[in-house]
């Protein structure tokens, strides 16, 4: 799927809390976030769980891609 065609997609429930959990986890890396919630995303998109990739499949994404945006938006995180 094209990154045009997500936007087609109608909004639903499901993807709109995918889209918070995926937005809040990239917030709680900022350098001024709490270190708990800090330690949790970097958790979180390292996918130490499981969770990262098993939102992204949900949702018919690649969750490397996520991981790679992260990681080079956050280096000293990684």
């Amino acid at each position: 799927m094209t990154p045009d065609a997500h936007q087609t997609l109608p909004p639903t429930p499901e993807y709109a809390l995918l889209a918070a959990i995926l937005h809040q986890a990239y917030v709680d890396l900022r350098d001024n976030a709490p270190a708990p919630e800090r330690a949790s995303s970097i958790a979180f998109f390292d996918n130490q769980w499981g969770h990262l990739e098993w939102l992204c499949d949900l949702a018919d994404l690649d969750y490397t891609s996520f991981q790679d945006a992260v990681q080079r938006q956050y280096p000293q995180w990684f």
